[in-house]
């Protein structure tokens, strides 16, 4: 407890030293995260749908801070719990909410409020109550893709965004200047139905209603409600792909030993 204590300190230390978004970006790579910029709410969002403004998350709202984990093929990995039947069981979801969860308790211990926003404001339409996409695009997090998807240039859309509204106010980061679909088709040529358009700019070139109405068909098709397409978001040229973003491993016990190992081992750590 006293070693947890000392290192507490002595990162409230350099957290003051550098200021407390250095402190934000520190504490968010320490935990995974590879990049961690900052929106200024009052500028830009002009895009946001009518009642998903970062202003309707928190009225107070500061600074709208954008981060992102690597997760590549693992994607879509999910963990079927019982009784949850929501597409969102992705791990590398489930572990990106833990990190925001993680980042508000950090602000609320410095004495600023800071929100996750959650859910849905029209879960019919699958219209987010914060529009994360949007986020990061007024971050300088990434850039909508033809495709629909937030594009970054380190890892091109295979990355799970995280977002925190804070009364706390950081200094926002600039737009991108990046534009990796310029010169690039290669989604709207393997889109199945055809959602992506070729000759026009983000974010207008996605067809989001052809898109989500084909996954849906999918889904009803299979009969299995985590169904995806997947082709945009696996072909996509732009950034480093390594084909794994996480090793999943789970702990190892006695119990799993072979009865030789297991003799042996208790045999070695019995007093």
């Amino acid at each position: 407890m006293n070693s947890q204590l000392k290192l507490g300190r002595q990162h409230l230390v350099e957290e003051k030293r550098l200021g407390l978004k250095e402190g934000v970006q520190r504490f968010l790579k320490e935990r995974g995260a590879f990049k961690t910029r900052v929106a200024n709410p009052c500028a830009g969002f002009e895009k946001a749908i009518k009642s998903c403004h970062p202003f309707d998350v928190m009225k107070n709202a500061k600074s709208v801070i954008v981060f992102g984990v690597y997760v590549g093929s693992d994607y879509y990995r999910t963990v079927n719990i019982e009784g949850k039947t929501e597409a969102d069981d992705r791990i590398g979801y489930i572990y990106r909410d833990w990190l925001a969860y993680e980042l508000a308790e950090f602000l609320k211990g410095r004495g600023f409020n800071a929100l996750l926003p959650l859910g849905h404001f029209d879960r019919q339409r699958n219209i987010a109550r914060l529009s994360f996409k949007l986020a990061a695009h007024e971050a300088g997090f990434g850039v909508y893709g033809k495709s629909g998807l937030v594009v970054t240039p380190e890892y091109g859309p295979r990355v799970n965004i995280g977002v925190v509204v804070t009364e706390a106010a950081l200094e926002p980061d600039e737009k991108l200047m990046f534009d990796p679909c310029a010169s690039c088709n290669v989604c709207a040529i393997v889109c199945p139905v055809n959602a992506i358009k070729r000759d026009s700019k983000p974010p207008v070139s996605h067809d989001r209603e052809t898109c989500l109405g084909f996954i849906k068909r999918l889904r009803e098709e299979t009969n299995d409600p985590r169904f995806f397409c997947g082709y945009c978001y696996d072909k996509c040229p732009v950034g480093k792909t390594r084909k794994r973003g996480f090793q999943l491993s789970r702990y190892r016990k006695l119990a799993d030993l072979s009865s030789r190992e297991r003799s042996r081992l208790i045999r070695r750590t019995s007093v």
